[in-house]
């Protein structure tokens, strides 16, 4: 006599692994990169009180103002984010230059470099550690 088993038990039993599934590996947090730019030879508007005027540079330092570009790459200099330079204001430490703040948001985290780029004035490498920190980048004397 001859004994069969259902196809079904056969399809269970291969289903079955002695293998755990891997687990998925956790999502890096994006990344915030922040910082300022600091530009010469501005116009200043208004004065250092405690209410301190918005700056607006002249010059060869022109598309550096509120609402310019800052372009976050990753190591294959692919764009991976992008933000703005926020108002500038008077440098309480040298009235003669305006200081632009940017804060760019949701930048992936995990590459090992990352550029940074303002307006059309060439991109600066830095490294995971570099970029988490904030960033005082300077055009000019």
């Amino acid at each position: 006599m001859r004994r069969t088993f259902p196809l079904v038990l056969i399809v269970l039993i291969a289903g079955c692994s002695s293998t755990p599934a891997a687990a998925p590996s956790p999502t890096p947090v994006p990344l915030t990169v922040g910082g300022t730019m600091s530009v010469p030879g501005s116009s200043l508007i208004g004065g250092l009180d405690s209410n301190p005027k918005p700056c607006v540079t002249t010059g060869g330092y022109s598309d550096i103002r509120e609402g310019a570009q800052v372009v976050i790459t990753d190591e294959a200099s692919k764009t991976i984010a992008l933000g703005s330079l926020e108002a500038g204001k008077p440098d309480s430490q040298n009235p003669a230059r305006c200081v632009f703040p940017f804060s760019v948001q949701n930048v992936p985290a995990g590459r090992p470099f990352y550029g940074i780029e303002v307006s059309h004035r060439g991109r600066l490498q830095y490294t995971a550690e570099q970029i988490a920190m904030s960033l005082q980048l300077t055009l000019g004397d």
